[in-house]
């Protein structure tokens, strides 16, 4: 038992032994590695240009497992011997000058550039001469800034830059010139409030190049900027030239792109009208029992009433037909103008006349008077008096043009908008006359009286009453107030005799 103790004892002593004597050779292998490795890279960093690689510190190897074997121990160095290695080390220019060789171009190229910077800085003229001061470099250099900052400011007509006050103080002190020196100081108050950063830096460049000048020396400059500025004339009548044609180009290119528009418009309601006209074919039936029950009403609320829900109930069975879903939000609105103006021609009659022969002989006893009233009428008639500078325009015969087309159009809509095209023009008409001044209503009314009796429009009476019937509360803004003004001339008209 003893004797197996021992044993055991023995080969794990034995094992230890190994272990150790194993992990003593893995560090000696790696300490010799680093040390190799170590002095390679030294080696190699001896050749480098870099200021850094001289300045590494060298590695240390242990030498406690060596010495631990009983092998002898490597000399050790000292401090002035691991000085000495550095302190022959190559010039950093040669090397250098080794791996990146200089070509002879390059060198006397960076020669020509060092002597001019030396003759530039110690030979060349100075930058203000007082001597010689139109051709110095601070007067060029400021006529030049000069003139790119009175060409981004706002300058007023006549203002003459020559025109200087003198400045007040003692003799012999420079002097500002007082009226450039306002006048960038201004442009920089503006330019300060419309915080325009770069206009502002500008301005204060020159403001600080003019301020080497003296009162004759500014006299100088401007007169230099004017004498360029005569001798750019022919170049500056090119260009004026060259604005003028790009203008007309481009006038003339919107006019062909109005043109477009309208043909495009044009086209586009054309074909509106073919596709409502497909739709009303197929509600005909519809359409023939509207009109049978709109001639058997008589009081006039319920006419209105009645094409109010016909052309509803035509609006909305339009929107649930196939060929209106992809139709946009202005084909709608034409689409239904079309069907309006369709059924409001089928019923035009009844619709204009609902007494029948009592409207229509009342229309003709109403134009029988306005034709009376024609044969004595003037601007300077005592029921108008119309202002002396507006009778050149008489006898307004663009506006007598709109008026009388008026039983042309069958919707009260198209009968409203023809009274406000004939007030417009009129309006455009005497704004033309008198430029000075705006017309007012009492300018518009006499003119619209003239303008109603001269074209004598027929069945005006019974248009009046169409339109309230079937449009009174649908007018507003501003075709709402030429109505009322188209109205009240009428209603004047009744009134009139026919003494001169």
């Amino acid at each position: 038992m003893f004797v197996l103790q021992e044993a055991a004892a023995a080969k794990e002593k034995s094992q230890r032994d190994n272990n150790k004597s194993f992990f003593r050779n893995l560090k000696v292998k790696l300490n010799k590695g680093m040390k190799k490795k170590s002095m390679k890279s030294s080696g190699e960093d001896s050749g480098a240009d870099t200021p850094t690689s001289l300045l590494q510190e060298p590695i240390l190897v242990d030498t406690s497992v060596e010495e631990a074997e009983g092998g002898d121990p490597p000399p050790r160095e000292s401090s002035e011997d691991i000085l000495e290695k550095y302190r022959t080390k190559p010039a950093v220019s040669a090397v250098v000058s080794q791996e990146v060789p200089l070509t002879n171009i390059d060198v006397t190229a960076m020669k020509e550039k060092r002597m001019s910077v030396k003759d530039e800085d110690i030979h060349g003229p100075p930058l203000y001469d007082p001597e010689n001061l139109e051709t110095c470099f601070a007067f060029t250099d400021t006529k030049r800034k000069l003139r790119i900052v009175l060409s981004n400011t706002d300058i007023q007509l006549g203002y003459n830059l020559l025109e200087f006050s003198p400045q007040v103080g003692q003799e012999g002190v420079k002097k500002d010139p007082a009226e450039i020196y306002k006048m960038l100081r201004g442009q920089l108050a503006e330019a300060l409030n419309l915080q325009d950063k770069d206009l502002i830096a500008q301005l204060h460049e020159a403001i600080r190049c003019v301020r080497l000048f003296d009162g004759e020396g500014c006299r100088k400059l401007v007169r230099s900027l004017q004498e360029d500025y005569q001798s750019r004339a022919a170049y500056v009548s090119y260009l004026i030239r060259c604005r003028q044609g790009l203008l007309g180009t481009h006038s003339h290119l919107q006019r062909l792109l109005s043109r477009i528009k309208r043909d495009k418009e044009v086209c586009g309601n054309h074909m509106t009208r073919i596709c409502v006209k497909l739709f009303i074919e197929k509600k005909e039936s519809s359409v023939v029992r509207f009109m049978s029950d709109f001639n058997k009403l008589t009081v006039s609320d319920e006419k209105t009433d009645h094409v109010e829900q016909f052309l509803q109930y035509l609006y909305q069975a339009m929107n649930q037909d196939p060929v209106w879903q992809a139709a946009n939000e202005c084909q709608i609105e034409d689409a239904q103008l079309a069907i309006e103006r369709y059924i409001m021609s089928r019923i035009y009659t009844h619709a204009m006349f609902p007494n029948g022969d009592g409207d229509i002989m009342r229309d003709q006893l109403f134009q029988e008077h306005i034709k009376k009233l024609s044969n004595v009428i003037t601007p300077s008639h005592k029921d108008l008096r119309i202002p002396r500078m507006y009778q050149f325009e008489c006898p307004w015969t663009a506006a007598q043009k709109e008026i009388y087309m008026i039983n042309a159009y069958k919707t009260p809509k198209d009968k409203v908008k023809c009274v406000f095209r004939c007030a417009t023009t009129i309006m455009n008409l005497l704004s033309m006359a008198n430029e000075k001044a705006v017309p007012a209503a009492d300018d518009f009314i006499p003119v619209i009286i003239f303008v109603i009796i001269k074209a004598n429009p027929p069945c005006l009476l019974s248009t009046i009453q169409y339109i309230q019937s079937f449009y009174g509360n649908r007018i507003g803004g501003e075709e709402q107030y030429w109505w009322i003004q188209f109205c009240s001339a009428v209603e004047f008209i009744k009134n009139m005799d026919y003494n001169e």
